[in-house]
C-alpha cells in the first residue's frame, strides 16, 4: 500500500521518491495540506526556470473534461525538466475517469499533486491512489502540540527572537488546529515583537489574545448552539467593523474540528468531560459550559459535515473574495440551522 505515515510526510516532501507521479495529500488540516502541496511543488521545480512548469486545476474542470489531465501531464516541458500539476478537489464530482489513465500509465516528466479533504479509507480516490504503484498518499492530520512548537521555533528563529517558557505555553493555548492559521498568528506576533529580542506574556496578550477573539468566539458559539438570531446580528456587527470573513471562517473550522475530535472520543466510550479535556485541554473555563452544551447537540457525523462545509466555504471565499462575507455568513447560518434542529 503506497501510503506514507503521518510522521514521515515532511521527510518525503524534502526528498520525494521520483517513482511516485501522482501524490494525494489529504486530511482534516486544510492549511497543512496547502502548505505541503506548495512545498512539494517547489521541491520538484527547484531547478526549473520555466514559468509554465506549474499548472493549477480545479476538480470541476477535470470532471467536465476528463482527457485534460492526461493531456497536461504528458505535455513535454518547453525548457526541459518536469511539470507539476496541482489539482484542488473542490466538489463532489469524481475525477476518477481522468485519474485512472495516469495511474495505469504514469507520465515520465510530470507530477500530479492532488489536494483533497478528509478522505475515509473507503473513498474511491484514496483507494485507487494507495493501490497504484506509481502513486502515494500523504495524510495530514491536525497539528499536535509538538508540531505547533516546531512552527514557533521556525518563525522565532527567522525573526531572530526568543520566547519565554510562560509565553510559549500561553501562545500554544491560543493556537488552533489549522497549520496555516497557526503559522500566520506566530508570524504576526514576531512582526509585533521585532527588535525587542524576546517575546513575553504581555506580547501574547496584546497580539494573540485581542478583543476580536472574544467576538469571534461568540459568533462560533451562537452557530454551534443554533442561536440564529444572535449569530446574524453578531456577524453583521463584526463584518461592518472590518473583520476579515476568512478569519471568522478559519476560527469556526478549528472549533468544529475540536468538536469532531471530542465527539469521536465520546463515540468510543469516553465521557463528555474527559473527551473535552483530551481534545481541547486549554479551553477557557468560561466557555466550557457552552461547549459542553454543543457536544450534547452535535453528532460526530454532523460535526464532520460542518467541517467539510467550512473548509469548502474558505476555499470559495478565497477564490471569490468579493463574495467572502456572503459565503462565510451563509455557511455559519446553515450550521446554526442544523444545530437548532438538534436542540428540539
Amino acid at each position: 500500500m503506497a501510503q506514507i505515515k503521518a510522521n514521515l510526510v515532511d521527510g518525503f516532501i524534502v526528498k520525494p521518491n521520483p517513482a511516485y507521479k501522482v501524490i494525494l495529500i489529504y486530511g482534516q488540516d486544510t492549511g497543512l495540506i496547502a502548505e505541503r502541496a506548495d512545498r512539494l511543488a517547489q521541491t520538484y521545480l527547484k531547478d526549473s526556470d520555466d514559468p509554465f512548469a506549474m499548472l493549477r486545476l480545479d476538480s470541476g474542470e477535470i470532471a467536465s473534461d476528463p482527457l485534460r489531465l492526461a493531456d497536461e501531464a504528458n505535455t513535454i516541458p518547453l525548457f526541459g525538466g518536469c511539470r507539476v500539476i496541482v489539482v484542488q478537489i473542490s466538489s463532489s464530482k469524481s475525477i476518477q475517469p481522468a485519474l485512472d489513465p495516469l495511474l495505469s500509465s504514469p507520465p515520465s516528466d510530470a507530477y500530479v499533486i492532488i489536494k483533497a479533504g478528509d478522505l475515509k479509507k473507503s473513498a474511491a480516490l484514496r483507494k485507487s491512489v494507495e493501490k497504484a504503484h506509481s502513486a502515494v498518499a500523504l495524510p495530514c492530520y491536525v497539528d499536535a502540540r509538538a508540531a505547533l512548537n516546531g512552527i514557533i521555533d521556525e518563525e522565532m528563529a527567522l525573526a531572530n527572537l526568543t520566547i519565554t517558557r510562560e509565553a510559549r505555553e500561553m501562545l500554544l493555548d491560543n493556537l488552533g488546529a489549522d497549520r496555516m492559521a497557526s503559522r500566520a498568528e506566530v508570524q504576526k506576533l514576531c512582526l509585533y515583537a521585532m527588535g525587542q529580542g524576546e517575546v513575553n506574556e504581555q506580547d501574547i496578550d496584546d497580539i494573540v489574545g485581542d478583543a476580536s477573539n472574544h467576538q469571534i468566539d461568540m459568533i462560533i458559539d451562537s452557530a454551534a448552539l443554533g442561536k440564529i438570531g444572535e449569530l446574524d446580528s453578531q456577524l453583521e456587527q463584526m463584518l461592518k467593523g472590518g473583520q476579515n470573513p476568512s478569519v471568522i471562517g478559519s476560527a469556526s473550522l478549528r472549533h468544529f474540528q475540536m468538536l469532531e475530535r471530542c465527539l469521536h472520543l465520546m463515540d468510543n466510550g469516553t465521557s463528555l468531560q474527559s473527551a473535552l479535556d483530551k481534545a481541547a485541554p486549554m479551553i477557557h473555563f468560561k466557555r466550557k459550559p457552552g461547549i459542553q452544551s454543543q457536544l450534547n447537540i452535535w453528532s460526530s457525523q454532523k460535526a464532520t459535515r460542518a467541517c467539510e462545509l467550512l473548509a469548502q466555504s474558505l476555499t470559495n471565499s478565497r477564490k471569490h473574495y468579493h463574495l467572502a462575507e456572503t459565503i462565510i455568513s451563509e455557511t455559519l447560518l446553515m450550521i446554526a440551522a442544523t444545530a437548532q434542529r438538534g436542540r428540539r
